[in-house]
């Protein structure tokens, strides 16, 4: 069992993009996309982020609830006077006009909803913290077992290494794309929240079809989600290239 924490700050989510509802649709692809790509029933997966909007909620249920992980709700109450004092002594606070219409968007979670549930809400004075009960609900208890019409079939056989072999191909072709528009360096956007993170150094077609090829054949007998083939081939081209970097 491991836990990965996601925050703004670690997805490189600045405060302005709360703002405008065009800006923060496109954040919450970002955080989606990192919760899809490390859901798993062996890890625990931390979103801490401004989760007011029910929609949103609504979407993190559906995605634990397809995978059959547990799922639930932390929810921090203070009040907004409270709020805007905090952010007043932070070193990076947020302009104090836009947390006030963050807090007039905000939709308040309630338990009889079943995307809201488990909830625990904890006051932001409380001294203990049912630690006990967030162990049981997140790793003892049996997750939800999901509907039929929504659970993520993996794709088998032949038509899996058809598709193992198409999304890597897909990843190259872009990272090359890129090179030939940038020299050297800089992130190659595949997906909404999922990037090569290039070396300030060329990196020629044999490295990555190498790194390619490594990656299918580690990969050929797996069952993954077809969804989840890039964002985890990104992650290890990632990985590949940092350490050769260091080498």
């Amino acid at each position: 069992m491991k836990v990965t924490y996601h925050s703004d700050e670690s997805l490189g989510i600045v405060h302005e993009s709360y703002r405008e509802s065009r800006t923060e649709k496109s954040l919450r692809g970002v955080q989606m996309s990192a919760v899809k790509r490390d859901l798993a029933r062996n890890n625990i997966v931390v979103l801490d982020s401004p989760a007011y909007i029910k929609g949103f909620r609504y979407q993190l249920h559906c995605e634990a609830k397809a995978l059959a992980t547990s799922y639930c709700l932390v929810h921090v109450m203070a009040p907004v006077a409270m709020c805007l004092t905090w952010n007043a002594a932070c070193e990076s606070p947020w302009d104090p006009q836009l947390l006030t219409q963050m807090a007039m968007r905000y939709e308040e979670p309630n338990e009889q909803n079943r995307w809201d549930s488990p909830l625990f809400a904890l006051a932001y004075d409380e001294s203990e913290l049912p630690f006990a009960d967030l162990w049981s609900t997140i790793v003892l208890k049996k997750g939800p077992t999901p509907n039929a019409a929504t659970v993520l079939k993996p794709a088998s056989g032949t038509n899996f290494l058809q598709e193992l072999d198409k999304e890597t191909q897909a990843v190259i072709q872009k990272i090359v794309a890129h090179q030939q528009l940038q020299a050297t360096g800089g992130n190659v956007m595949v997906a909404a929240g999922v990037s090569v993170e290039l070396p300030p150094r060329p990196v020629s077609i044999a490295q990555l079809q190498r790194i390619r090829r490594t990656y299918v054949t580690l990969n050929r007998m797996r069952t993954v989600d077809v969804e989840r083939i890039s964002p985890l081939f990104v992650d290890y081209l990632n990985r590949s290239l940092n350490n050769e970097e260091s080498i």
